[in-house]
């Protein structure tokens, strides 16, 4: 009976801290959704099509959107842009600005962040800017054109920090580390509980009055 007791006894000693680690993961969490530098992201869209014949989506089309897309992030093809480009530290303006493309159409998103919503579209429309002029002055050498699809608007709402996804990340950390603390709690009981285990497995057997019974060998 002491011994089943044993683990409902220590049971208190591990909720203590782990509910502590999950609560601190969770308020941790709530912390930086709502006090974390908001960012805003928008979208503007470009379109790569052949610039001769019949086919105006074909696979030269679709290759060089491929290629583009990773071309547009970079300073080089920025400088491209008349478009006036909102204020960043040397080097950085690559930071605020992400391509995406589709292996099935010839599209490119590039997507703009920003402190602020004018930021944000700013961005985004001065890499579309810089990418259309940039096909265009290749338009003889590749064959294809690129053309503005969308332009981006400031968006109303931002797109980080996101608090309930921030109280989730903060919650499973926190699971996270209680299950490790208790891992090693339970990596350090077990010495113990051999010890005991080893002791009672002696070579005498203990009997009423202290005394181990000793061992008796009976001779062939």
């Amino acid at each position: 009976m002491g011994r089943g007791r044993r683990p409902f006894a220590a049971l208190p000693k591990w909720c203590g801290p782990s509910i502590a680690l999950v609560l601190a993961g969770v308020l941790g969490g709530l912390g930086y959704g709502l006090y974390a530098p908001a960012t805003y992201t928008a979208d503007a869209f470009v379109l790569v099509v052949d610039d001769v014949g019949p086919d105006r989506a074909g696979p030269a089309a679709l290759s060089f959107a491929q290629l583009y897309g990773r071309l547009a992030p970079l300073e080089e093809t920025l400088r491209y842009s008349q478009l006036p480009l909102p204020d960043a530290p040397p080097g950085s303006t690559r930071e605020h600005v992400r391509a995406s493309t589709s292996p099935d159409t010839p599209v490119i998103k590039l997507a703009g962040n920003g402190r602020t919503p004018r930021d944000a579209a700013a961005f985004a429309n001065g890499a579309a800017d810089a990418l259309v002029r940039y096909g265009t002055s290749h338009r003889a050498d590749t064959g294809v054109r690129v053309a503005l699809m969308g332009r981006a608007a400031p968006p109303a709402t931002p797109s980080s920090p996101n608090l309930p996804l921030g109280v989730a990340v903060g919650a499973a950390s926190g699971v996270l580390l209680a299950g490790l603390s208790a891992a090693v709690l339970s990596a350090r009981r077990r010495p113990d509980d051999g010890a005991d285990v080893r002791d009672a497995s002696g070579p005498g057997t203990a009997v009423p009055g202290g005394r181990r019974a000793e061992r008796v060998e009976v001779g062939s």
